[in-house]
């Protein structure tokens, strides 16, 4: 398994590092010359080439590989030939057109020790991992190594979506007149589902949380220190990340960061995907409300200045500002 996920990483972290290369650039280049939206999809390009990859070398197509033959093969089989572990009884496909009838084939097979003057004996699981004499090779270390990232990463992802889940259930839900400007929201976005509102603390970021049941949740002094104009802004801009289905990408990106959490690069990829997101978001509002752009922008501006918390989804798990 060791040299199975080295010999798909390795190449994989160079070929997703020119890629990330390539979209930067046309980033830097389509920067004034696209829609936000765009660049933002073709960014997401990343995220699924880093998807599937993987799983077409797991279980290739039979049109890229015949008769069933590909990487799959070399991943799952542990023993083969010309390694210190081998295993009598394993045959290619065409070992067996070649074997004769005699031979029976039961299923069964015993995994021993061929050594030069030492008598075989029968593997243990121990022996699955562990390579000659009991050592762990290289590619094993990084193998396990990697497996504890993930672990470790993948733990506190969920131990900090729950706590943020728990502090937006805590937070109490708006009034009346705020549930009826965010009705008259959806309505111009075009938003069906059901979206609920909540006061946060004063301070906090507004943000928007939750996969099947959107929640937003804005700080407590927002109207009445700024207005309603700046509050139906705000709602408009989070209801744009609920019609674009940002929260889905959002979360794809940090399982994605989870897995490839040894490539630097792709942190530098996830925040720009980010930044258009939020691109995308304030081009659909200024589509919807029609007011000039430095008018909106300076809207959210304002409401930017009133945020000194964090906001209840840290790091961006399951939430989008």
């Amino acid at each position: 398994m060791g040299k199975a996920f080295v010999g798909l990483a390795s190449p994989l972290l160079v070929e997703s590092a020119v890629l990330i290369g390539v979209i930067l650039l046309v980033e830097s280049v389509l920067r004034t010359r696209v829609r936000a939206r765009l660049r933002y999809w073709l960014a997401t390009c990343v995220l699924v080439y880093l998807i599937l990859i993987p799983l077409l070398s797991l279980n290739p197509p039979s049109t890229h590989w015949p008769a069933g033959a590909g990487p799959s093969n070399a991943i799952f089989r542990v023993w083969g030939p010309g390694t210190a572990y081998a295993d009598p009884t394993f045959s290619s496909p065409a070992d067996h057109t070649n074997a004769p009838l005699s031979r029976p084939t039961t299923g069964q097979s015993q995994t021993t020790l061929v050594g030069v003057g030492e008598p075989p004996r029968t593997l243990g699981a121990s022996d699955a991992i562990l390579g000659v004499g009991g050592s762990l090779s290289w590619q094993g270390a990084l193998f396990l190594l990697w497996l504890t990232g993930v672990a470790i990463l993948g733990g506190v992802l969920i131990g900090r979506a729950l706590t943020a889940c728990t502090r937006v259930d805590k937070t109490p839900a708006a009034n009346g007149l705020m549930n009826d400007l965010l009705l008259y929201c959806r309505r111009r976005m075009g938003i069906r589902g059901n979206v609920r509102l909540r006061v946060g603390e004063e301070g906090a970021k507004p943000v928007i949380c939750g996969l099947v049941n959107p929640v937003i949740v804005v700080p407590r002094n927002l109207a009445p220190t700024l207005g309603s104009r700046h509050l139906r802004d705000v709602l408009f801009h989070e209801l744009a990340h609920i019609r674009r289905h940002d929260l889905w990408v959002n979360l794809v990106q940090n399982v994605v960061q989870v897995v490839y959490f040894y490539n630097p690069l792709l942190l530098v990829m996830n925040a720009m995907i980010r930044k258009l997101r939020e691109e995308a978001a304030d081009e659909a509002v200024l589509e919807t409300i029609g007011d000039p752009d430095h008018l909106y922008t300076r809207r959210l501006t304002d409401v930017e200045t009133l945020a000194y918390k964090d906001s209840p989804s840290d790091l961006h798990l399951i939430g989008v500002a």
